[in-house]
């Protein structure tokens, strides 16, 4: 039939679009994709859905949209945008196309073609565990449009739609399937061909120059890392992994206004096949898995007491800072294996010690022309009469930690630390600035460090998150021949929090975790363990499931002679019964699968009223006029068999 479905039935409709706003959804939740593009064809799906077919455009204009996307997406591909991104474009475009055309069975059909393209394109751009919504919705909606399109399991000429307890097993069977394809297919790596126009998170302040006061200022909650242990021991995990100091960026050169890195050199580098290792032993230390979240520096950060840096995807390289950074932009999602020592208290930190010279260079850590005076005075008037060096360092810590921390703290951006040595408050920056100028001041080399402080504690996934909260400035001051390390930063400060729901946050975050792990990093070394574990159980309990369906099978056939089964068989429908219960009262037996217009017409009914009846009846079953109720269903059968209703 050509005519097209009145906006009232609406039936395979709205459905179709539900598939189509299902894979626009899924590119809504990527960073790739721009609003504009996906807000179009989202607008115009809702539109459709409440006004009906009034809202449309017929074929010919529509193709027009089409072409239009073509030639626009070749722009941008002249242009240098990447062909992934521009292709889901020209999808998004084609989704409008097909959204706003005349609804034909035609039609619906393009609807569901660009619903799927479009959650493929979504499985490969979107690393959101959002995603698994809108995925779970266009199985369902594709499911359900083609029940009503093409009448699945339904017998012919009959099209109602079921309810949806009866798509229990379908979808479950779908859901399977889609697990099996999940763990059976290979990993195709995409997301490569995406790096050079890829967008990253802002992470202020993790850059080689920070104006005084940009950093560690906002509780802001954002993830920065994700860092779980490889093994069961999670109590052991919990009490080593928290307190660590992970260890960014190096800062030493001051001007009245903001830190920025001296010129440092390379002292080794290792390949993507090397794994980065700190200690003569490549196996000591505590295994834990690291998942940091998008960002745009290329540092690595390095928590105390780290031996060997694993997995890592592009060249890394470590300087004489003491930074350790990607040749090249990681990926989006990166998992790196670390190996930690026990935690300690001591304060040193020379990883890179051994690919140096025996005789460690003199630091260049040691600039004073840029102190200001008011700096120079606090610390003559502050230090104890004839302390040393290293007295007068440590009294100015404990000075300093018994000060107020204040995010909020006004600064004056012409002169900042003098502001901050008057009001006495301030955020670890000014706190760790103040320290490493006074160690210059009383004669040793110093230098400021960015990177981030102890974490937090998930109890839901037993996991340690950091977050852009946590960010934190320390000192580096060189003494007894190493760098070792010192805070000054009140511990007030790490009483503050910007997470407003913890209890839902820890859950949240544990999800988003399990997708990180079990879905997006899943890959063939994951596949061959899943494996190797569903063999051995299945070695342990084959005999009992052998047993168990033997029973089971058992257990049927001795029903089947008691009672018939009617499990398999789909209910029928209200009016499927009142079809079936009056052709038997006129000595018909329809098969499920027969057409209605292939019975014989009935004894004493007219054979003109006979065949009007199926054509109205097939006319309302596929929506060509407004579905029938049983109530009138039986009215109509009545009045075919006594000629009056």
């Amino acid at each position: 039939m050509s005519q097209a479905m009145p906006s009232h039935t609406g039936n395979a409709e709205r459905l179709t679009l539900g598939v189509l706003i299902s894979g626009v959804a899924a590119l809504a939740l990527s960073d790739f994709v721009s609003p504009l593009y996906w807000s179009l064809p989202a607008i115009a799906a809702l539109l459709r859905w409440y006004i009906g077919a009034r809202f449309s455009l017929s074929e010919m204009q529509a193709s027009f949209i089409g072409w239009f996307g073509f030639l626009w997406v070749g722009l941008e591909l002249i242009l240098g945008r990447a062909w992934v991104v521009a292709f889901t474009d020209f999808l998004l475009i084609l989704a409008l196309a097909v959204i706003v055309e005349t609804a034909t069975p035609r039609n619906h059909l393009h609807r569901m073609l660009t619903g799927l393209f479009l959650m493929l394109a979504g499985a490969v751009l979107t690393d959101s565990v959002l995603y698994a919504i809108p995925l779970l919705a266009l199985m369902w909606f594709t499911w359900r449009s083609a029940i009503c399109l093409y009448g699945l399991q339904q017998p012919g000429g009959d099209l109602p739609i079921h309810p949806l307890s009866y798509d229990l097993r379908g979808t479950l069977v779908m859901l399977l399937i889609a697990l099996f394809m999940f763990i059976a297919l290979p990993r195709f790596d995409v997301q490569s061909k995406l790096q050079p126009t890829q967008p990253r998170k802002a992470t202020t302040g993790f850059s080689d120059r920070v104006q005084l006061g940009d950093f560690a200022r906002e509780l802001d909650a954002t993830v920065v890392l994700r860092a779980e242990t490889t093994d069961d021991n999670v109590v052991k995990f919990q009490k080593q992994i928290l307190g660590r100091y992970w260890r960014g960026v190096t800062l030493s050169q001051y001007s009245n206004h903001g830190w920025k890195q001296r010129p440092h050199k390379t002292v080794k580098i290792w390949t993507v096949t090397e794994s980065i290792s700190f200690s003569k032993s490549s196996n000591s230390g505590y295994a834990i898995a690291v998942f940091r979240e998008a960002s745009d520096h290329p540092y690595i950060f390095l928590p105390d007491g780290v031996t060997t840096i694993g997995n890592h995807d592009s060249q890394v390289k470590l300087d004489d800072l003491g930074q350790l950074s990607f040749n090249k932009a990681p990926a989006r999602r990166l998992r790196l294996i670390m190996k930690l020592d026990a935690l300690s208290n001591t304060p040193i930190f020379h990883p890179y010690k051994r690919y140096l010279s025996k005789q460690m260079p003199v630091p260049s850590e040691s600039d004073t022309s840029t102190i200001p005076n008011d700096l120079k005075a606090w610390v003559n008037n502050t230090i104890p009469v004839n302390s040393t060096p290293r007295q007068s360092l440590n009294f100015l810590i404990r000075e300093l930690q018994s000060w107020t921390y204040d995010l909020h703290a006004p600064i004056d951006p012409e002169h900042p630390l003098a502001s901050f040595l008057k009001s006495k408050r301030g955020h670890c920056e000014l706190y760790a600035t103040t320290l490493a100028l006074a160690a210059r001041v009383l004669g040793m080399p110093s230098r400021v460090i960015n990177g981030y402080y102890g974490g937090e504690w998930n109890d839901v996934g037993h996991f340690l998150v950091l977050r852009e909260q946590h960010a934190h400035s320390w000192v580096e001051v060189w003494q007894d021949g190493q760098w070792q390390r010192m805070d000054p930063t009140p511990a007030s400060r790490w009483q503050l929090s910007g997470v407003q729901f913890p209890a839902f946050d820890a859950v949240w975050e544990s999800v988003k975790l399990s997708w990180y792990r079990y879905i997006l990093e899943f890959q063939d070394s994951d596949r061959e363990q899943l494996l190797e574990h569903l063999i051995t159980w299945f070695k342990k309990v084959a005999p009992w499931v052998f047993f168990g369906l033997f029973i089971i099978f058992l257990s049927i056939q001795l029903y089947k002679k008691i009672r018939p089964i009617t499990w398999f068989h789909r209910p029928q429908t209200k009016q499927q019964r009142i079809w079936d219960t009056w052709l038997k009262k006129h000595h018909i037996i329809r098969h499920p699968s027969m057409p209605l217009r292939c019975l014989p017409v009935p004894a004493n009914i007219d054979a003109k009223m006979w065949h009007q009846l199926i054509t109205s009846w097939e006319q309302q079953a596929y929506g060509i006029s407004n579905r029938w109720s049983a109530a009138q269903l039986k009215c109509h059968l009545r009045a075919l068999s006594s000629s009056h209703c």
